[in-house]
């Protein structure tokens, strides 16, 4: 079952649920407030291993969550 991440726009919460994909598109409750809760898309990162380090495979100078310029400078 994959996890889906969901926004609620009444408390601004952001939360995770491991869902069957048949119930992807069903709506949830917010933990917080109860109220409707939208499914939004998630984000994630791909790193690989060289020899000087861990560098981003997608491309680019930085993550997307990090605002170093290099991934040698992060703390990751």
């Amino acid at each position: 079952m994959p996890i889906y991440e969901y926004v609620c726009h009444s408390c601004d919460s952001r939360f995770e649920l491991l869902r069957p994909m048949s119930r992807a598109t069903e709506a949830v409750a917010c933990p917080k407030c109860q109220q409707k809760a939208e499914r939004v898309l998630s984000t994630f990162a791909s790193f690989s291993m060289d020899e000087s380090g861990m560098t981003s495979a997608i491309g680019g100078n930085s993550c997307a969550t990090c605002s170093a310029t290099s991934c040698d400078t992060c703390a990751m």
